[in-house]
């Protein structure tokens, strides 16, 4: 899927909420990503709302904290 070039309010709220909980957990954009299957820059594009997260990826970023 292509990043949004403008997030919808929902999907830049969502991604700033799981920064936060990701930042609690004490793990870097590189950590977060290898621990999905991704990399940092797909982290990157998923906290600033350009590009959505799954429910099963949410869920599991969840399960770390």
């Amino acid at each position: 899927m292509p990043p949004r070039s403008s997030p919808t309010v929902r999907q830049a709220r969502l991604g700033a909420e799981l920064r936060k909980l990701r930042e609690a957990a004490g793990m870097a954009a590189r950590e977060a990503g290898a621990f999905l299957g991704g990399n940092q820059a797909q982290i990157s594009h998923i906290e600033a709302g350009r590009w959505g997260v799954s429910a099963e990826a949410g869920r599991a970023v969840l399960r770390v904290r």
